[in-house]
């Protein structure tokens, strides 16, 4: 499991309201960092922009790793919810329909949310930064989206192509993610792609259609008669 945020236990006084207040919290904390950036973020200034007594940040989140941990969680609890039945391959749907439909489609929300996928490679890449659990929190996330995309498309290539190149879905998802990782990082700084979806849709459906070419002349090298020197030889 990713998380257990909907079993987290109350701690001591807990009342309805603390809900409310945890969610503001995280809300204001995205828009903190959106603003100042991983390291201009402080729970001082979450608790400023939240109009809350710091003691209250505090009593959520014991510290800023727990906050950044939790706004991973939710950001992608709430992404998974409204996009894990919808991405799904359909009946009969290969590759290219898969990875367009997904990708590629305007009516499609984004299949990465960029809140926590953000989030998580600034910490990924700052490894120097103290906040060891949502970094990890975020590496799993990270692992089960490369394992979930391996899988999905190792059911819509076709069965030929992967005999013959058994490792293709999951390099094709190592791709996908490392694309990903490089346009969110991109993003920090405004210069995200626009079409990043669409781009990426027509690179994975290049790279398949190049492995198919590959097996399909396969056989022609085999025919392929010995050059003049070979005979002479």
């Amino acid at each position: 499991m990713v998380s257990n945020l909907s079993k987290r236990v109350r701690k001591p006084g807990e009342h309805k309201t603390s809900a409310a207040v945890r969610a503001r919290i995280l809300e204001t904390a995205f828009a903190v960092i959106s603003k100042h950036g991983y390291s201009g973020t402080t729970m001082a200034k979450v608790a400023t922009n939240a109009a809350l007594p710091i003691g209250s940040v505090y009593w959520h989140f014991e510290s800023k790793d727990l906050l950044l941990t939790a706004m991973i969680e939710e950001s992608f609890l709430r992404w998974r919810h409204e996009t894990a039945e919808r991405n799904k391959p359909r009946p009969g749907e290969n590759f290219e329909a898969h990875v367009t439909r997904i990708f590629g489609s305007e009516s499609n929300p984004r299949y990465f949310a960029a809140d926590f996928w953000r989030l998580g490679v600034i910490l990924s890449v700052e490894k120097s930064v103290p906040e060891q659990t949502a970094r990890e929190q975020f590496l799993k996330i990270r692992e089960m989206q490369r394992d979930e995309l391996t899988s999905w498309w190792r059911a819509t290539l076709p069965q030929q192509l992967l005999e013959h190149l058994p490792q293709l879905p999951r390099k094709l998802s190592m791709f996908t993610l490392t694309m990903q990782d490089g346009n969110a990082i991109a993003g920090t700084s405004g210069e995200s792609l626009d079409d990043f979806q669409t781009t990426l849709a027509s690179c994975l459906i290049h790279l398949v259609s190049q492995a198919q070419s590959s097996i399909e002349a396969a056989p022609d090298k085999k025919k392929r008669p010995r050059s003049s020197a070979a005979h002479t030889a």
